[in-house]
């Protein structure tokens, strides 16, 4: 498999973290396991650039697959879902906590554990063609970051009590919602409100999606990890808090988890 990153210049890398374009180099075998898409309560989007079609179980437990159109946005999502590996070439767009908000004509909230078809959230008519037409990974980056440059053209910002708690809490594992409404001066259903129309989750569930992302990255590539260590350092009450998080937002404990990673990010396999 090939993987290949991009990541974007300012104004775009205000509100996108990083481009990504994948490619198998053989078919997928028969009957392979699903993948786990894994929730980090961000926006985006995944074209398919071998088919317009995209098949997804929107559940990690369900045996009932979804076919959607090959260009779809993907909202912020607190749970996961299961894709089935394919040979295929796959670009796509992981926009950073609340930056899709800027891009979009109505409330992120909405599109909350979502996949729609980009068309209805953006004007993507014709971007797939373009992209397919594109001569290489790197010309096929080049046009996404204009399509989405016009888009952001027309964009609203993030309002400034939204801003300072997404950034907040980037920072700090530890930071509570409470401590957060000590310094932004709204109450906590204003604040809630306003969250969740621009991020796509409330407060308290980002929180908890973006501390899972940061304790997965935390981890070692390989040996024996301090789960009661890493349990303390990113914030967890204790280990069984840890547990607790890792099987809502991935089925899985911890130790299964690092047992299986694959190399893509937030990909996991799943026992059959």
């Amino acid at each position: 498999m090939i993987i290949l990153k991009h990541f974007p210049s300012p104004p775009l890398s205000e509100v996108v973290e990083l481009f990504w374009y994948r490619a198998h180099e053989t078919a997928a075998p028969h009957g392979a396991s699903r993948e786990a898409i894994l929730p980090d309560g961000c926006g985006h989007l995944v074209i398919n650039l071998s088919e317009n079609r995209i098949g997804l179980y929107e559940q990690i437990e369900s045996n009932r697959l979804t076919t959607l159109a090959g260009s779809l946005f993907c909202g912020p999502r607190s749970s996961a879902y299961a894709i089935l590996p394919a040979a295929a070439a796959v670009i796509g767009v992981l926009f950073r906590p609340g930056g899709v908000f800027r891009l979009l004509s109505a409330p992120t909230e909405e599109f909350r554990n979502a996949q729609v078809p980009l068309e209805l959230v953006m004007n993507g008519d014709e971007l797939r063609e373009q992209l397919i037409a594109a001569a290489t990974p790197a010309a096929t980056f080049f046009l996404l970051e204009k399509f989405l440059l016009r888009q952001l053209q027309r964009s609203l910002s993030l309002h400034r009590a939204v801003r300072y708690a997404v950034n907040a809490f980037e920072q700090n594992s530890f930071l509570s919602v409470s401590t957060v409404l000590e310094k932004i001066g709204l109450s906590e259903r204003r604040f809630s409100r306003i969250f969740s129309e621009q991020v796509g989750l409330t407060p308290k569930l980002f929180q908890r999606v973006r501390r899972f992302q940061r304790t997965m990255a935390s981890l070692p590539s390989h040996g024996a990890v301090d789960w009661a260590g890493t349990a303390r350092a990113n914030g967890y009450y204790d280990q069984a808090h840890l547990i607790n998080e890792f099987r809502s937002f991935s089925s899985v404990t911890p130790s299964d988890f690092f047992a299986s990673r694959v190399v893509q990010r937030n990909h996991l396999p799943l026992r059959s």
